[in-house]
């Protein structure tokens, strides 16, 4: 894989990260680079049959050379994303967020003094918090120690005094900056700024070798005589639909696409209510245990699986067998290999769960979207784990069977993206107590639900932001190629 040239950002200049007008780029994989160079001398033995013979194979070959060349031309836009993103994956994590990714570091039952009680009683509202300080309670012998962010440690003699502190250490961490609190993969952390004030460039190297691939088809077919475009009729007509469908396409597709882009990911210490978009951590909401995942029934370790928030299973099965057939152009028997794959069972399962940015989080009705994206497969096995397991699939035409099952999932810990509607829990389901000691946030009332909206069709998406964005263009490199394809087809068509 050769390397790619990617624009490099720096946050405290207002330079443009692309080109305004115009920006080339060559193929960044071997593989590209090999079918750039197949183009290349397509490309050269197409002209040379122009000039030698003035036929319009030439011009024809040179239209399909130039459409490869310009399809291993990468988006600049989408080189611009993977220096942004590092080029890690986007379905997980590309800098580990803070604190660690432990249970017993998302102070999911940080305590408080209660003296009606004489007790620590755990805070309802303590998860909905942001991540720092993070505080830990110890009991030591009749007093008490108060660990803040690792650092310091305060004994205390009795419970309310302890209690205090926590209290004035959560106060003095109100006052972070949002900033100091983000997960590094959040699209608001400053890493991210000048990638969302971007814009791309007018015309591209893939636009221009797509415009001159459209000039050459058209020319080639009408060099053809005309006797031999009367039998080639249908052409044009081909040519139009596709034109016409690919415009249609490109846009309502691209139009979604830009729902992500065109909505600003809220921080969720700061979020309202209505449509908008969240990023963060999958967290559980309470610590009862999750329900246990065994696939297909399997008590085998290797099959059972903890600490999924949703999860969807398959067992597909794959017979492959040869049979004799009647050959009725040479009249003799034959034998042949024929597959097939049949689905056997599954099953799917999905809870709700908080999505935590670092700053709060915020409660997710995962039952109420319709569009979850469980991602890649997790797990896969081709053979049973043991007897336990649900009963094979037997054969039905006599041949061989290959077994699988997979898993994909949504984990604790994972990052999540979400497109939702912020909606108000019900009066009797809003947990009591305060986030902190500022009144104005609202986050712990709310809930994500998914309820669609005229551009926005929410759903929940395993990975950071930019597993569901689409890299932008300008409609004029996006659109260019096509509207001309469907002018040319239609002056081939009269």
């Amino acid at each position: 894989m050769a390397d790619c040239d990617e624009p490099q950002c720096d946050l405290d200049t207002d330079e443009r990260l692309l080109p305004k007008w115009w920006s080339w780029t060559w193929p960044c994989h071997w593989f590209s680079w090999g079918v750039f160079g197949l183009g290349i001398a397509l490309l050269g033995f197409g002209i040379f049959t122009l000039l030698t013979d003035g036929t319009s194979e030439g011009l024809i070959l040179g239209s399909i050379a130039l459409f490869m060349m310009g399809w291993c031309c990468p988006n600049p836009f989408v080189q611009m994303m993977e220096g942004f993103n590092l080029s890690a994956d986007p379905r997980r994590w590309s800098s580990p967020p803070l604190p660690p990714m432990k249970k017993s570091d998302w102070h999911m039952d940080r305590k408080y003094w209660d003296e009606k009680f004489g007790d620590w009683l755990p805070n309802p509202l303590a998860k909905f918090e942001q991540d720092k300080p993070e505080i830990k309670l110890l009991a030591d012998g009749d007093g008490w120690v108060v660990n803040c962010d690792g650092k310091d440690s305060e004994r205390f003699s009795t419970p309310k005094e302890a209690d205090t502190y926590i209290e004035q250490k959560i106060k003095s961490g109100e006052r972070m900056n949002a900033q100091e609190l983000l997960f590094g993969d959040h699209p608001r952390h400053n890493r991210y700024r000048a990638l969302y004030n971007a814009t791309p460039p007018q015309f591209t190297s893939r636009f221009l070798f797509h415009i001159l691939s459209v000039l050459f088809l058209v020319g080639g077919y009408m060099a053809i005589p005309r006797e031999s475009r009367e039998m080639m009729a249908y052409f044009p007509s081909f040519l139009l639909v596709v034109a016409a469908i690919g415009v249609i396409y490109s846009h309502f597709s691209y139009r979604k696409n830009m729902e992500a882009w065109d909505t600003i990911t809220s921080i969720i210490k700061y979020v309202d209510g209505g449509h908008g978009e969240l990023f963060g951590q999958i967290r559980p909401m309470s610590n009862s245990p999750l329900k246990i995942l065994h696939v297909d029934g399997c008590t085998a370790p290797s099959w059972t699986f903890d600490d999924l928030i949703a999860w969807s299973w398959n067992y597909t099965c794959r017979e492959t067998w040869t049979e004799r057939y009647y050959d009725q152009e040479s009249k003799t028997w034959k034998t042949r290999t024929r597959t097939e794959t049949r689905y056997i069972r599954g099953g799917s399962y999905a809870s709700d769960f908080m999505v935590h940015d670092g700053t709060g989080g915020m409660f997710v009705k995962t039952s109420t979207f319709e569009r979850i994206d469980l991602g890649d497969t997790l797990w896969e096995r081709n053979r049973r784990g043991d007897k336990t397991c649900g009963p094979y699939d037997s054969a039905r035409h006599g041949g061989t069977l290959k077994h699988t099952w997979s898993l994909s999932a949504l984990k604790l810990s994972e990052p999540v993206y979400i497109m939702a509607r912020m909606k108000s829990l019900p009066h009797d389901d809003i947990p009591r107590g305060t986030v902190g000691h500022n009144a104005t946030r609202v986050h712990h009332t709310l809930q994500a639900v998914g309820e669609d909206a005229p551009r926005r069709d929410t759903r929940i998406s395993k990975g950071t932001e930019f597993a569901v964005l689409s890299a932008k263009n300008s409609s004029t490199s996006r659109l260019g190629p096509l509207i001309l394809l469907l002018l040319g087809s239609l002056v081939m068509f009269l």
